[in-house]
């Protein structure tokens, strides 16, 4: 029941955002590309890893290569923060 709750409210937060100018499509579509790049890195070597473990070296690649793709996702939304923080001040004045 507490999943119910955290989707709605998620779906809210996406909404609001979405209204405020903070979340555009381009953002959104980088956004979910990036994570679904996340997932098809590190499951299958996580997958693949548990089964064989001499792939060890080829897990700890997909996990590097996946930790490099949340920073960059970490970092695009720090900027896009910023910018998003930029224009409002310039429209407000």
């Amino acid at each position: 029941m507490f999943e119910l709750f955290q989707v709605v409210w998620d779906v809210f937060m996406i909404r609001r955002s979405a209204k405020s100018g903070q979340l555009t499509l381009r953002k959104a579509g980088i956004a979910v590309g990036l994570t679904i790049l996340l997932y098809a890195i590190v499951v299958p070597a996580f997958v693949l890893y548990d089964k064989h473990p001499e792939y060890k070296p080829l897990f700890i690649v997909a996990v590097i290569l996946g930790a490099a793709d949340l920073i960059f996702l970490i970092y695009l939304g720090f900027h896009w923060q910023k910018q998003w923080a930029a224009q409002k001040s310039q429209s407000g004045n």
